[in-house]
């Protein structure tokens, strides 16, 4: 029976090279005695295997090489004035409905910049929940597109108060999914009635740096936007 190499790969993929390594090394030994001996059937037998351990060898060379520039590229930083997030709050919660719109902004060594708000027509938008209509968030995506720019967020607003009230749904839980399998590298960002703010991705930590005052961080990515009466809707620069 020939011997199968488990391709189920540990995370220490250097122990596993040096396994297979070792394996190679053993089974070129044996190849050489049965070649030597003329021993046909055994050397085929040998070389299927020396065969497959090469190909997982060059597999797990190629996976430490992606591991290796991926953790030197380092995941994308994102950052927000405390301004535009007032600013945004004035918006999404202006009325009692749910409101959302869509975020970018230009992108600065690595760090993309949430300075610029994008609204759409809504489907409809109630207490329960708001939704974009078809026809105008493609021409909204396709705009960003012809300008050379991404989606670098999403923000909308849940009814009631407090931390507990930004806790993302199943909902928005699989818009964002949605997004992130097709690529996007866009935060969510949830606000609360009364300044609580929630940023979250599916398949990272949220790196996020607040530039300027009236922010409060209370968790790595949960804040609380605070003076709430200084910022009126009046001159937001952020509107598109």
């Amino acid at each position: 029976m020939e011997q199968t190499i488990p391709l189920d790969l540990p995370e220490d993929l250097t122990g596993k090279q040096h396994e297979l390594e070792k394996r190679r090394d053993e089974l070129l030994e044996r190849f050489g005695k049965a070649a030597r001996k003329q021993k046909h059937s055994r050397c085929r037998r040998l070389f299927r295997e020396l065969h497959l351990i090469n190909q997982v060898l060059a597999f797990l060379d190629q996976l430490a090489a992606d591991q290796a520039k991926a953790k030197s590229k380092g995941q994308p930083k994102s950052a927000v004035s405390s301004l535009f997030l007032h600013h945004c709050f004035k918006e999404l919660t202006a009325d009692e409905r749910e409101q959302f719109f869509f975020i970018t902004g230009p992108e600065i060594d690595g760090t993309l910049m949430l300075n610029q708000r994008i609204e759409f027509a809504h489907e409809k938008r109630s207490v329960a929940g708001a939704s974009g209509d078809t026809g105008s968030t493609h021409r909204l995506l396709m705009m960003l597109e012809a300008f050379k720019h991404r989606l670098l967020g999403h923000f909308h607003s849940h009814p009631g108060k407090g931390a507990s009230a930004t806790q993302p749904s199943g909902i928005d839980e699989n818009f964002q999914r949605r997004l992130e399998k097709a690529g996007h590298v866009g935060v969510a960002a949830i606000f609360s009635h009364d300044g609580w703010v929630r940023f979250f991705r599916l398949d990272r930590q949220v790196d996020i740096n607040i530039f300027g005052e009236g922010v409060e961080r209370h968790e790595a990515k949960l804040f609380r936007l605070t003076n709430l009466d200084q910022v009126d809707r009046q001159g937001d620069p952020g509107r598109s």
